[in-house]
């Protein structure tokens, strides 16, 4: 049988057992330590004909099935990791670019974000199209109502379905909308303030084109860098990785600013800021973020895509706490981590797009880390040091 064929057969067992669905798994008491998880090598199984290629999207939804994005393709895959069904998501037309970002909402649909089509999408579980936020190829900047600018990641809260959207590469702010109809609900930019955007880049800057000299900053940036993973928590915050910004913010569902972590100061001046924590220092230090299993969410999961760890923070107080992973091929070593989802039983899916130049660990030959999903398994907790 075809790999075509093998997926219209499981599209049509989905279908008809849809309500058949495995009961959702109930949070567990408060962790008393640090996670400690564990690779697992053996997850995802990966049929002869799939090849991975940028993974830019993961979500691990509540029956434990993990969902990827990669190659314009939404997959889903059981929690043995055996691929259940794929399919192109892509649109009617087959012209959306850049499936990016994922969450499965608690009604069983399936959202993502047609990036560089300016798309936020809503999807059944077997693909297809049940409601289009923006409009293609079209994009107003960050204090428009109606279009979207390179939206990246997705949380939808279940207890009133609204859609809280990273709006994006282009834009710099957080978007709201409602899940049913899509109307526009709100939105805000760092600090809970409006969001502006830059000036146009216009000729050569005074000096014959040279910048300069950069001056230790005085504060954190006041607009968003590429705002890119989000998620709500159980207490009613939502949390917003600023990629460019290496930074964690925390809000209310209300758009009002709570608190902020700074991972890593980015290299150069703003390694003698007062503000920034003394810690090695990187760009892109935020790209997903996801909370521990139990019930109070202890603990905050970050994926360090630019130096390709998994930053652990006590959520009460922001602290690192632990970190796991680092550049390579390995299996539990990363390579650019995207994105990242915690299932029901406390196991982080790590989602990998284009990393950097490795050693392969057995050849030894240069070659690309990342094009990957991987699992760390939970494996309980260590005490705090």
């Amino acid at each position: 049988m075809s790999f075509k064929a093998k997926f219209i057969l499981a599209l049509f067992v989905l279908t008809t057992s849809a309500t058949a669905q495995a009961p959702k798994a109930q949070p567990v008491a408060a962790l008393n330590g640090v996670p400690v998880f564990e690779a697992d090598a053996k997850w995802p199984v990966l049929p002869a004909d799939f090849t991975w290629g940028q993974v830019i999207g993961i979500f691990a939804d509540s029956q434990g099935h993990v969902w990827t994005s990669s190659r314009s393709r939404i997959s889903e895959w059981d929690p043995q990791g055996k691929l259940l069904q794929s399919w192109d998501a892509r649109g009617p037309n087959g012209n959306w670019s850049t499936i990016h970002g994922m969450f499965v909402d608690h009604n069983g649909y399936v959202w993502t974000n047609a990036r560089e089509s300016n798309l936020t999408v809503k999807f059944t579980r077997t693909g297809q199209v049940a409601l289009v936020i923006g409009k293609y190829n079209e994009t107003a900047g960050s204090n428009d109502t109606t279009l979207m600018g390179r939206p990246s990641e997705i949380w939808v809260d279940p207890a009133d379905n609204e859609v809280f959207v990273a709006d994006g590469y282009g834009n710099r702010r957080i978007v709201v909308f409602d899940g049913a109809t899509g109307k526009y609900l709100r939105h805000w930019g760092a600090y809970g303030k409006r969001p502006e955007d830059p000036p146009a880049r216009g000729g050569r800057e005074a000096g014959g084109g040279q910048a300069a000299a950069e001056s230790v900053p005085a504060t954190p940036p006041q607009q968003f860098s590429i705002p890119h993973g989000i998620v709500g928590s159980r207490d009613g915050f939502i949390y917003l990785a600023d990629r460019g910004n290496n930074r964690v913010q925390v809000f209310r569902q209300n758009g009002e600013f709570v608190k902020e972590k700074i991972l890593r100061p980015r290299c150069g001046a703003q390694e003698q800021a007062t503000w920034t924590p003394k810690r090695p220092c990187g760009t892109e230090a935020a790209f997903s973020i996801g909370f521990s299993h139990d019930a109070p969410q202890t603990y905050l999961y970050i994926a360090d895509g630019g130096s390709h760890f998994i930053t652990v923070l006590r959520r009460s107080d922001l602290e690192v706490v632990s970190e796991f992973g680092g550049p390579g091929v390995g299996t539990g070593q990363l390579g650019r981590p995207h994105n990242l989802t915690v299932d029901p039983s406390g196991n982080i899916f790590v989602a990998e797009a284009a990393g950097p130049k490795v050693k392969h660990p057995t050849t030894g030959q240069e070659v690309d880390a990342g094009f990957r999903a991987q699992k760390f398994t939970f494996k309980g907790t260590r005490p705090s040091q």
